[in-house]
């Protein structure tokens, strides 16, 4: 980071019509903590024009990195605050009490633009911690989930039960993932979403349907994520009733497969907090990655990390 090149113009031209000759230049320069390195150059160049000799520094500084700009800060602090304007040569004064002024009001825009751009800034990442902000435990929420997973199951009356997983699918993605996009739509027997985890946008298909998923219905969502305009997007598909045997012989050992597996047990036993959700779909997109396979149960997990 350095001054801005026109901070850094006028402060040359500060410098020159206030302190004047080079050796109270100098003198300036040492006090501000410019260090003897730089100064020998200095030194050397003297004869220079002052305003050249001050970009020299300031050039020399920013090699420095942060310590050079705090010493440039420094520089800039010092000359805007100058106050020993009695003492400038009469025939002097009206030039360097103007330059001065140039420099004071060109320092107060830049600080307020500074101030502006931290202040933005810091809402932008404060944006972000709430972008990704996972909701604080709550006991009864959970208990909850279980026990309205466990109701909801049981109904036979196909639109009712959609209906109220539809709702219970909401409440569980909103409180699981880091940025969930509902309400989550249900068509038929399945809930559409989309939520945000592990820096993917993942499209989310939910069905409780009696038969088990096909090849055809996986891939579906799959061309879904892999034709999504904006970014590398995966998907999640929830199938309460497990997948064909057909369906995942069909899809072992396939090089793009974006598609993570989840059967309702696999839901069940995260609402019952045998694995958290975050923790289940990383090992099922581990093992999908490792080993190629499409569907690894959560009893399969949780048995690989106990052993």
């Amino acid at each position: 980071m350095r001054l801005p090149q026109d901070i850094a113009n006028l402060l040359a031209v500060a410098i020159r019509d206030v302190v004047w000759f080079k050796g109270p230049v100098l003198s300036f320069l040492r006090d501000c903590g410019v260090p003897e390195s730089i100064m020998i150059g200095v030194e050397r160049a003297r004869k220079e024009p002052t305003v050249k000799l001050i970009h020299f520094v300031l050039d020399e500084l920013d090699k420095k990195g942060e310590e050079g700009f705090t010493i440039a800060r420094s520089m800039l602090t010092k000359m805007h605050y100058w106050k020993d304007v009695h003492s400038i040569a009469a025939e002097r004064k009206d030039q360097a009490i103007k330059s001065l002024k140039e420099l004071q009001s060109a320092y107060t825009k830049w600080q307020a633009q500074t101030a502006f751009q931290r202040e933005q800034e810091e809402k932008m990442h404060s944006e972000r911690i709430e972008r990704t902000k996972i909701s604080d435990l709550d006991h009864n929420k959970l208990q909850g989930f279980r026990d309205e997973f466990d109701r909801i199951h049981a109904i036979e009356d196909r639109q009712k039960r959609g209906n109220e997983f539809q709702s219970l699918m909401n409440e569980i993605f909103d409180y699981y993932s880091e940025q969930s996009k509902g309400a989550f739509n249900r068509t038929g027997e399945q809930i559409d979403g989309l939520f945000y985890f592990d820096k993917h946008w993942h499209y989310v298909e939910v069905r409780w349907k009696k038969e088990k998923a096909i090849a055809a219905d996986v891939s579906v969502l799959r061309d879904r994520a892999r034709n999504a305009f904006g970014g590398d997007t995966k998907a999640l598909f929830i199938s309460f009733n497990g997948f064909s045997e057909d369906c995942l012989l069909s899809l072992e050992g396939s090089h793009d497969e974006r598609v993570i597996l989840m059967d309702g047990y696999d839901l069940r036993c995260v609402l019952n907090c045998d694995l958290a959700f975050d923790v289940l779909l990383a090992e099922k997109q581990s093992d999908i990655v490792q080993n190629k396979r499409p569907f690894v149960g959560i009893a399969a997990i949780l048995a690989k990390r106990r052993g």
